[in-house]
């Protein structure tokens, strides 16, 4: 997480400075109070300030995960006001008071991770930290937690208040998933099966075809699938995309839980490829022939492709390549140029 700690004082500089350096964290505080408490070794994280506070709210507020405010919150809450987003986009906001008695978890507790990183710092200053998003302070099961420690993305983020007030106000939550779970569910979290049994439920698949109904549903995609990839060269990203896009819906699998697309390391700067992975922020690894050919046999294999690029299996070979003991779910499909095929990680998610 990157993460900077902010102050406007001598007294707020020298907490700054104590967080910063446990954190490993960017430091930005006034250049008088500068030279007055850092110790010569650690300027590397300092970065002295003499610019209205408010322009460097506007240049760091989404260059870092997480920003640290050693000042009153008041102050914190008038100039962050006019760059809040979202929940999924904003950065984590912490706010300290001078002498880290009262660490206050401001905005983006929980998919930012705010609420985490004011108890982490509490710790380092021997402070209370100061929790108030209902989930936490009922004790409930928070979805956006458990999907961002387990590595997964909502897709229907705006339907997450009916799931948590209903928990927070005493109710029950129906929970149903094909991936396999690690540790207790809490009472009011039934694990159910379609087409449900509550009136809200969540989801937990990377298929887009399970038949849950119920009045309120949250989708949370799992990131456990690889889907690996061949093409000619010189293939656009928009031939791409629409074969992707085709592959997915015919496969009845959210793109959502592609953790990565996958391909033989000739393919690395492959422009279309990129391109792609760029738009839809999915990683795109690559492997060598070498390392293909170790696992190539258990797939149909090409003669063209193998006299083309060294080895007969390049899309179904990367997709379990790619990923941790994965297995292949989706045999190569192939479009005008361009081959497709997936697989899925066998994954334990926990609660």
């Amino acid at each position: 997480m990157k993460t900077a700690v902010i102050s406007l004082t001598l007294r707020g500089t020298e907490l700054a400075l104590k967080i910063g350096c446990r954190l490993k964290a960017d430091i930005y505080a006034k250049n008088r109070f500068v030279e007055k408490c850092v110790i010569k070794d650690e300027l590397f994280l300092i970065h002295p300030f003499t610019t209205e506070f408010s322009t460097l709210i506007e240049k760091v507020f989404n260059s870092y995960d997480a920003l640290i405010f050693v000042m009153a919150c008041g102050i914190v809450v008038r100039s962050i006001a006019p760059y809040i987003k979202d929940k999924v986009s904003d950065p984590a906001v912490v706010v300290v008071d001078e002498k880290g008695q009262h660490v206050i978890s401001l905005l983006s507790g929980h998919i930012g991770g705010a609420n985490k990183l004011a108890r982490e710092v509490a710790w380092l200053t021997g402070g209370v930290p100061v929790i108030t998003t209902a989930t936490d302070v009922n004790e409930v099961m928070a979805f956006d937690v458990f999907a961002v420690e387990n590595g997964c993305v909502i897709e229907n983020i705006e339907d997450l208040k009916y799931i948590s007030s209903e928990l927070v106000n005493g109710g029950e939550v129906g929970l149903y998933t094909d991936c396999p779970l690690s540790g207790f569910l809490p009472d009011n979290v039934i694990k159910d099966e379609p087409p449900g049994s509550c009136k809200y439920g969540v989801v937990l698949s990377n298929s887009v075809s399970v038949p849950y109904k119920a009045e309120k549903v949250l989708y949370i995609r799992p990131k456990n699938l690889i889907l690996g990839i061949g093409c000619k060269k010189g293939t656009p990203k928009e031939a791409i995309e629409s074969a992707v896009d085709d592959f997915m819906k015919r496969n009845n699998k959210s793109l959502l839980s592609v953790k990565y697309l996958a391909s033989i390391d000739l393919k690395k700067d492959e422009k279309g490829i990129v391109e792609f992975c760029k738009d839809k922020g999915i990683e795109f690894r690559t492997f060598s022939a070498e390392v293909i050919k170790s696992i190539e046999n258990r797939f149909a294999t090409s003669a063209f492709v193998k006299k083309s690029v060294g080895v007969g299996s390049v899309s179904e070979a990367c997709a379990v390549i790619g990923g941790g003991d994965a297995k292949l779910i989706c045999p190569k499909t192939a479009y005008k140029g361009i081959t497709l095929a997936l697989a899925e990680e066998r994954r334990v998610f926990y609660i």
